[in-house]
C-alpha cells in the first residue's frame, strides 16, 4: 500500500505574526498566542477570532500529544524534519554540518519563533501518526464490500452531458450568434468567444463552461432537445427560459457507468483508509480536549 499522508484541517500550514505576542489561551499550562495566529487575527470579528482560536487550542492539543509518542524517534521523522527546517543557502553554507538536536533547540529559525517551531514539529509528528494509522489498517474484502454497497452510487456515473453557454437577453442577438456558429470554422473556440463577449450568465468568463448535468435532471424544456445528442451538438434555435435566451454547446457526452468492487476496490480501500484515520483523529481531539484543562483571555 503506498504511503499515504492525510493531512485534516488541523493539520495545516502555520500562520507567522509580525506584532507583539499576546496570550490568547493557556492550555494544559501553555501558553498559545498570537504568533500562531494570523496577522490579521486582532481586526477580525469575534466569532471569527473564536473558531481559529479553537483551532488553534486544537493544534496545540494534537502537538502536545504527538511530540509525546514514539514516532518523534523515526528516523524518517527526523528527516523530514530537518528538511522543513533547514536553513537558508547562507546559514547552511556558514553551519553546514548541524544536526537536527542543535537546529530544533535555537530560539528562531528562518523567522519561526519556539513557539511556531514546537507547533510545526508538534503537527508534523501527528501527521506521521496519521500516516501510520493508515498504514496499521488491514481491512478484509468483507469489509470493503459492505462500505461500497452502502456508498455504491459514489462509484457509480449517471449518463451526463458536460455544457458550454450563452445566455443573451434578446431573441435577436441569439440568432446573430447561432449563426456565427454556423458559419465558424473552429465551433467550439468560437463559442468560447462570443460566450466572453456576450452571456449575461457568471459562467461567461470561464468561456461559458457550464458543468456536467446528469440526463436524468435536465428540465422539460431542455431534455427534449439534448438527452440524445453528442459531443459537438450546438442548440441552432435559442432556448427561452427564466434567465433569458440561451444557447447549448455538448462540450462531451458521458455515457451511464455502473461499477464493480472488484473493479473499484482499490478507490474503495483508499477512500475506507481516509474515513477510518479521519475519525480517529477526530475522536483523538475529543478526548484530549475533554481531559485538557483549557483558559481562554
Amino acid at each position: 500500500m503506498k504511503k499515504l499522508v492525510y493531512t485534516l484541517s488541523i493539520v495545516v500550514s502555520l500562520f507567522s505574526s509580525t506584532y507583539a505576542s499576546d496570550i490568547l489561551a493557556v492550555v494544559n499550562g501553555g501558553n498559545v498566542t498570537s504568533e500562531v495566529a494570523p496577522n490579521n487575527f486582532k481586526t477580525l470579528d469575534n466569532q471569527t477570532q473564536k473558531n481559529i482560536l479553537n483551532k488553534l487550542i486544537e493544534k496545540r492539543l494534537v502537538s502536545d500529544y504527538a511530540l509525546k509518542t514514539d514516532i518523534v524517534k523515526s528516523e524518517e521523522y527526523k528527516k523530514v524534519l530537518k528538511h522543513i527546517l533547514k536553513m537558508s543557502d547562507e546559514n547552511d553554507n556558514k553551519k553546514g554540518n548541524e544536526n537536527l538536536a542543535d537546529i530544533v533547540k535555537q530560539k528562531s529559525i528562518k523567522g519561526y519563533t519556539q513557539e511556531q517551531l514546537n507547533s510545526k514539529k508538534g503537527l508534523l509528528a501527528f501527521d506521521f501518526l496519521l500516516t501510520q494509522k493508515a498504514e496499521q489498517l488491514l481491512p478484509s474484502d468483507k469489509e470493503l464490500e459492505k462500505y461500497y454497497n452502502n456508498r455504491r452510487y459514489k462509484y457509480d456515473t449517471p449518463a451526463q452531458i458536460e455544457l458550454l453557454s450563452i445566455v443573451v437577453e434578446k431573441l435577436s442577438l441569439a440568432k446573430e450568434i447561432i449563426k456565427k456558429l454556423q458559419n465558424a470554422k473552429d465551433i467550439l473556440q468560437e463559442f468560447s468567444i462570443l460566450a466572453k463577449k456576450y452571456s449575461l450568465a457568471p459562467t461567461a468568463k470561464n468561456s461559458g463552461y457550464f458543468g456536467k448535468i446528469p440526463l436524468s435532471v435536465l428540465n422539460s424544456e431542455l431534455s427534449p432537445i439534448l438527452k440524445d445528442k453528442k459531443r459537438g451538438f450546438f442548440t441552432n434555435k435559442p432556448i427561452k427560459t427564466e434567465f433569458g435566451y440561451e444557447i447549448f454547446y455538448i462540450l462531451n457526452d458521458i455515457p451511464e457507468y455502473n461499477s464493480t468492487f472488484e473493479g473499484v476496490k482499490d478507490k474503495v480501500k483508499e477512500e475506507y483508509v481516509k474515513k477510518t484515520v479521519k475519525t480517529w483523529a477526530i475522536n483523538k481531539i475529543k478526548e484530549l480536549k475533554e481531559k485538557a484543562v483549557i483558559k481562554i483571555y
